[in-house]
């Protein structure tokens, strides 16, 4: 992963962006040099070295990915009134919204320029993916906006908002990877969908840390989701299990936000105990995770690049089970 790291992040300084208008290219350079995990483009730098092809033949499908990334992150930032982002000011509060809205536009043209530049192998299909999984992104964080506008939303509706919103994109970049390598259609396809199964698991799990994670460890404090009134698995399966003064305690603090934070964090987790449901997120999460580690033994690659592909998944929901 380090030379991968190495590998996006000297790309990514070989791009050569305007220096006018300032407000323009500035704030995209201010959030592609933030860094973050990366995540995007090692998962299809490493599915194509698995499938057989190198990291170098993947390097602008993989960028393009990641411009593509930041970008929604841009645009969320304006949606979720976002004050910080990877510890610093969101792209929006240190220039404004409308300068946001232009960087991001901008920086989603740039990915798909990157994507233009690819001239190996199935670069149609690449193509093809790329637009689908944007398509599929803003379908997803449409369905989010939704929710916070409704009273009940299912479990299954969660799960198809995430998986569009989050796990589309991890599934595209394993893809990708292999379309580079020419894998054949079934290994595409086990990428594609262990990629799913990963970012529902990756999600629950995030939401299951909002509540339950070690303070020290998470890096946060705890209840940021209950203190927003998100919605999250664990939030919608207490509202269907919880009953009497339980369910009217909930729908109380689930309400409005101007309660003292740690006073609702510990009410709404009490109630999460009572009702089991960060074992049932759990649950969750590790049949997302067995599920993708079937599709995995599936794959035809060697076992030795197998258990590459599990200790990234394993980092990538911190798994300790």
């Amino acid at each position: 992963m380090k030379e991968y790291t190495q590998l996006i992040e000297e790309m990514l300084q070989k791009e050569q962006w305007p220096s006018a208008p300032q407000n323009l290219y500035e704030p995209i350079t201010y959030i592609l040099n933030q860094g973050g995990k990366r995540v995007r483009p090692h998962l299809c730098l490493m599915a194509a070295e698995l499938c057989g092809g190198s990291a170098m033949q993947a390097i602008k499908p993989a960028l393009a990915f990641e411009m593509l990334h930041n970008f929604t992150l841009l645009h969320d930032d304006i949606m979720d009134k976002a004050a910080l982002r990877r510890g610093m000011p969101t792209v929006y509060k240190k220039w404004n919204t409308n300068i946001a809205i232009l960087s991001g536009d901008t920086l989603f043209a740039k990915a798909f320029e990157q994507m233009l530049r690819y001239e190996g192998a199935n670069k149609d299909l690449l193509l093809q993916l790329f637009i689908r999984t944007t398509i599929e992104i803003c379908e997803g964080q449409q369905y989010d906006l939704d929710f916070e506008m409704m009273e009940q939303v299912s479990g299954d509706t969660y799960i198809e908002m995430i998986r569009l919103k989050t796990a589309v994109m991890l599934a595209a970049c394993l893809q990708a990877g292999a379309l580079v390598a020419e894998a054949d259609v079934p290994t595409q396809n086990l990428f594609y969908q262990f990629g799913i199964q990963m970012g529902l698991a990756f999600q629950i799990q995030d939401d299951y840390l909002d509540v339950y994670a070690d303070a020290d460890r998470f890096g946060k404090q705890l209840g940021g989701d209950i203190a927003e009134n998100k919605k999250t698995y664990l939030s919608l399966m207490a509202l269907q299990t919880a009953e009497g003064k339980d369910m009217e305690q909930l729908k109380y603090y689930f309400s409005k936000v101007d309660f003292d934070k740690q006073e609702k964090f510990l009410a709404v987790k009490h109630i999460y105990d009572q009702y089991q449901i960060g074992e049932k997120a759990m649950r969750l999460i590790h049949h997302y995770y067995n599920t993708a580690m079937d599709l995995m033994h599936q794959m035809n690659i060697p076992d030795a690049q197998k258990q590459t592909l599990k200790q990234y998944a394993d980092l990538l929901i911190g798994r300790d089970f």
